[in-house]
């Protein structure tokens, strides 16, 4: 018995597989600020007079926010996120790459991971650099 699979279409798949254009990229980009920025909301319990009082805007100007019609800056941004308890983070990637944010709770850091970091500036580097043979022995002594 032969089995064959076939891979149905997905209209929303395909969709989101293609780059998106200039324009859809700064609407998805505004979803997911709007998305994080309600997450936030949600979180802290704040409604959106509450955050229009916060904000120090009228109502009409976060139902405009909120639905992606108003085009958001970064001021409006860092004001919604201080109205949130929150603080903007933004950053740029080569094309086609990814960034991810990295969260955590200091308090649940090893002590041995916590200290800060020391970097050292190396202004000339004259040793020389070779490969020795690769080696299959897993007994070999690292140098």
């Amino acid at each position: 018995m032969k089995i064959i699979i076939r891979k149905k279409s997905n209209p929303l798949a395909e969709a989101f597989a293609k780059p998106f254009s200039l324009e859809g990229e700064i609407e998805f980009r505004k979803l997911i600020v709007v998305e994080e920025l309600l997450q936030y909301m949600k979180r802290e319990g704040i409604n959106r007079r509450e955050l229009a009082a916060r904000m120090e805007v009228p109502p009409s100007r976060i139902t405009k926010m909120l639905d992606g019609t108003e085009n958001l800056t970064i001021a409006t941004l860092v004001c919604a996120g201080r109205a949130v308890g929150a603080d903007l983070h933004q950053t740029f990637a080569p094309a086609g790459k990814k960034v991810r944010w990295t969260c955590y709770d200091p308090a649940q850091v090893h002590e041995a991971f916590a200290a800060p970091v020391r970097t050292v500036a190396v202004e000339h580097l004259n040793t020389p650099f070779t490969l020795d043979a690769p080696s299959y022995n897993d007994n070999a002594i690292a140098s």
